[in-house]
Order: structure tokens, then sequence, then C-alpha cells
């Protein structure tokens, strides 16, 4: 599942972001609230909801990878 702490690249690459965690500071969203869309998509890709990578069948993993990946 990818994480994106940037808004505007989570914008641009739709088809690789499953959430968006930089609407904490670029958006009116409080704390509590960006933690409960996390958990229920969270829940979600654990009950069996395809990633956006599993979706794109890329296969590949990457673990606490930092920048860019090509």
């Amino acid at each position: 599942m990818k994480i994106a702490t940037n808004s505007e690249l989570a914008q641009r690459k739709p088809r690789w972001i499953d959430f968006d965690a930089g609407q904490l500071v670029s958006t009116e969203i409080s704390m509590l609230d960006l933690l409960k869309q996390f958990l229920d998509k969270l829940a979600a890709v654990v009950s069996g909801e395809a990633t956006r990578n599993e979706s794109n069948n890329i296969r590949e993993l990457a673990i606490w990878k930092n920048g860019v990946t090509l």
C-alpha cells in the first residue's frame, strides 16, 4: 500500500497512490478524521480490496523505501 505525504503527488499519480496522508497539512481535515479514513482504507485492503499496484499488476515490493522507486 503506497501512502503519500505529498498531496500534490497523490493528485498527479492517482494510479500509484493508495492513500493521501498529506491531507493533514493541505486541507482542514483533523488528525482524528484522517486517522479514521486511513484505518478504513487499511481495513478494506486487509479484507481483500486491491491496492493500486495490484490493480496495475505490479508485484514488486519495497519495504520502508524513501524517495522514488524506479
